[in-house]
């Protein structure tokens, strides 16, 4: 029989699924790389996968305003298989598609039996406040916990979170004026506390922000290391709001009160490291007496700078951002750095109103008779923002580049708003200054500083 004649020999190709064939425990890590919504659907590959995914130890249901149909209906049929015994994180994420008619909390008390170590909870519903179930302020293993949005916070005497390390109340409202006291004190570990707060109803009366009505906030945590709170007033007009600080091992402190008029108190604070702060009053003693041991500061100033400078040493500071200056203080800013012999770097943000400088009179700004410490062997990096060409700007840059000994980089970002020809004309006047010619023009300011 001739080669071409032989009949051909069909091999059959037997598919194996191996994937199933792998433990609970690999099938969880793959499951793990996916979307909780798309590990749920996997329930419909075989049999082998129907209750893999109940197992997870992190669940995340999260809805955007995108999104044309709310997650919940996801969250609520899943979570009634779910079965592990240990939950490590829990996320849920409600936007306006949510039906307000459905008990959204029912799952975070599950949650809870489960042992949950981490929850993240945001609702942005158009309906009303919900309060979270009274268990949730007793879990022993909670190390995070996040609510923000649509909640009340009616927490319950006592309250024992044995466990919760970090804590974030994002524009929530609290039932009282304790409600925040009682939860803090339930709080032993408590090492990081993020406070957003819009408090106060518009002139009519209406709570159209989602605002809380806490006149007096104070946190007194002994084990707190890192504090961030921000504080927005929706009708100015309203006055007695106060915060209280009690956080003696505190390092980390962000103070932002966007607008309104609050008072601001505090206990020393030795060991603080680092502050970033936005007020529109005076400096209490305590905290003046706490800055002077810090690292890092960054200042957002609408009211004179001179208590902050002339009652602080800061004889360990690093670096120093200021923003909103006024360059009519200029000589104040030597003074701060008459006061940082440790200084490395050094940002100013200029707020010069170019429409106005027409028929601006400078103030007279006097040189130093002798050169701050920090600028003859410390200095290495120096940026000022939105320079105008004002004459006091150009004489306060000259002096501080001039008398820089250890100067590696200095930065000048010309005032958005000055017309090209200004542009120019300024970019050449700050080139011709002695030691310019290696610093960076620069025509823009940066795009955002870090806080």
């Amino acid at each position: 029989m001739l080669e071409a004649e032989r009949p051909l020999k069909i091999q059959k190709r037997v598919c194996e699924d191996r994937i199933s064939s792998l433990s609970d425990d690999l099938l969880l890590q793959i499951l793990l790389l996916l979307p909780t919504k798309e590990a749920v659907a996997t329930t419909l590959l075989s049999k082998r996968w129907r209750y893999v995914w109940t197992m997870l130890p992190r669940l995340d249901y999260k809805e955007t305003d995108s999104d044309r149909k709310s997650v919940w209906w996801l969250l609520d049929q899943s979570m009634r298989l779910y079965d592990a015994p240990i939950l490590e994180s829990l996320c849920i994420e409600l936007g306006s598609q949510c039906p307000v008619d459905v008990d959204v909390v029912n799952w975070v008390a599950k949650a809870v039996d489960c042992c949950v170590r981490n929850i993240i909870f945001k609702l942005r519903w158009e309906s009303e406040r919900i309060r979270m179930p009274k268990t949730l302020y007793t879990c022993k293993t909670l190390v995070r916990l996040v609510l923000c949005g649509k909640i009340i916070v009616d927490v319950p005497s006592p309250v024992s979170l044995p466990s919760l390390e970090k804590l974030e109340l994002l524009r929530v409202a609290y039932k009282d004026e304790e409600s925040h006291v009682r939860l803090l004190s339930g709080c032993p570990v408590l090492t990081h506390l993020d406070v957003l707060r819009c408090a106060g109803r518009d002139r009519s009366g209406k709570d159209r922000y989602g605002g809380d009505n806490v006149r007096k906030f104070s946190v007194k945590v002994p084990s707190l290391l890192n504090f961030k709170y921000t504080f927005w007033q929706v009708n100015e007009e309203e006055t007695n709001w106060s915060l209280v600080i009690d956080t003696p091992a505190l390092k980390f402190l962000c103070i932002l009160y966007l607008w309104g008029s609050s008072s601001f108190s505090t206990e020393y604070m030795p060991h603080l490291v680092h502050a970033s702060i936005s007020v529109k009053f005076y400096p209490d003693d305590n905290l003046l007496r706490s800055l002077a041991s810090i690292n890092y500061l960054q200042l957002f100033l609408n009211d004179p700078m001179v208590p902050w400078w002339n009652a602080v040493n800061y004889s360990r500071l690093i670096e120093c951002r200021i923003r909103c200056f006024d360059p009519d203080e200029c000589e104040s800013l030597v003074v701060l750095l008459s006061n940082c012999p440790q200084l490395k770097v050094f940002m100013v943000e200029s707020m010069s109103k170019t429409d106005r400088l027409e028929n601006h009179v400078p103030v007279l700004w006097n040189q130093p008779s002798s050169v701050p410490k920090c600028l003859s062997s410390r200095l290495e990096w120096f940026r000022w923002t939105g320079y105008a060409g004002r004459e006091d700007e150009k004489e306060l840059i000259r002096y501080i580049v001039e008398h820089s000994k250890c100067l590696k980089k200095a930065e000048v970002y010309l005032n958005f708003s000055c017309d090209p020809e200004e542009k120019q004309k300024m970019a050449e006047e700050l080139k011709s200054m002695p030691k310019m010619l290696t610093s960076v023009l620069k025509p823009d300011p940066p795009a955002h500083w870090d806080w």
